[in-house]
């Protein structure tokens, strides 16, 4: 009688978490899958040791078309992640370069500002945690930054009231927050409009709502976080009699080594395009190109290439990330 009573209860308890599951994935699922279009606004945080970044964002959605607008709180400087029939751009406003990217954005890794892709998460997750309080639902579910990372755990946090997510939490592989996102507006079907995913209205609306020009103060500089047993073995950089254009080359060897290119990057009056083939991530909030073997983004004027046939995908994110951290540049 002892192990019937077990075995029910058992059975039981692997029932109420089947269903707390499909309640999770039901709600929010189902009101996701219904809406055509969406409009989202929050604010992204990034931590790292030093500090933190913060980054507004705007997400535009008309399926299947998708547009990311994000601005740092620090300044006016615009950054948009564009995917339309044509295919998936990156664009940096303030220097008005266009990358074209072959990349399968957005279903290739996990981004905790999209709806689709936090309902996804949830879809996945075989053992949801699910807690709950008076008027939040707390899953915690695994996630994936990019292709190939290591599994890191989220907790995505839904509004009772509207089944729809405030907030979501994103550990690193220590247990430490590494990025937090507040949703502070979700507006379902909501008319978006046809000119927001044209790459070329896009570049110009941005460019006309700049209400001041960003000025960098440029300069060639070393990392500050590289891998243990990598020293610095050879440096090249070419500039013009005025220093203006100015291209950098470090390489870096020992126990694994890396290539550092750094060149300067103008406004101009024309759109420069460049295509490429990867992944699009936000690297502290500063939308960046995952490739195979490197990291390629475009900071305060600067723009960064970091290219290694044995180093991982996070450890060069690491050493782009360290430009970003140093605040006295």
């Amino acid at each position: 009688m002892k192990k019937i009573l077990c075995c029910l209860l058992l059975m039981m308890s692997m029932l109420l978490v089947a269903c707390k599951k499909e309640e999770a994935e039901k709600t929010f699922l189902e009101i996701l899958t219904e809406a055509k279009s969406y409009k989202v606004e929050g604010v992204m945080e990034s931590f790292y040791q030093e500090g933190r970044k913060q980054n507004n964002f705007t997400v535009y959605f008309k399926d299947p078309l998708l547009k990311v607008v994000t601005s740092s709180t620090e300044d006016e400087n615009k950054q948009i992640i564009l995917k339309n029939n044509d295919g998936v751009y990156i664009l940096i406003p303030s220097v008005n370069k266009n990358f074209k990217i072959q990349s399968g954005w957005p279903n290739n890794a996990s981004y905790p500002y999209l709806l689709q892709s936090l309902a996804k998460d949830i879809a996945n997750e075989e053992n949801p945690i699910i807690t709950e309080d008076e008027t939040t639902k707390t899953i915690e579910t695994e996630t994936f930054m990019h292709k190939n990372a290591v599994a890191t755990k989220q907790k995505i946090i839904l509004d009772k009231e509207t089944c729809l997510p405030t907030e979501v939490l994103i550990y690193d592989a220590h247990g430490d927050l590494f990025i937090r996102v507040v949703f502070t507006n979700v507006e379902l079907d909501y008319n978006v409009s046809d000119d927001e995913f044209i790459v070329e209205k896009s570049m110009t609306t941005a460019r006309t709502d700049a209400t001041t020009s960003v000025e960098y103060q440029r300069e060639v500089d070393y990392p500050t976080y590289f891998p243990t047993g990598c020293i610095l073995t050879g440096e090249t950089t070419a500039s013009s009699t005025d220093g203006t254009e100015v291209r950098s080359i470090m390489k870096y060897s020992g126990d694994v080594g890396f290539t550092l290119i750094q060149e300067f990057v103008y406004d101009q009056e024309t759109t420069v395009y460049q295509q490429e083939v990867g992944e699009v991530v936000f690297v502290l909030g500063t939308a960046a190109i995952l490739k195979d073997s490197g990291v390629h983004t475009i900071y305060q004027g600067v723009e960064y290439t970091v290219a290694s046939n044995n180093l991982s995908i996070d450890e060069m994110i690491k050493i782009v990330s360290s430009y970003m951290m140093n605040e006295t540049k």
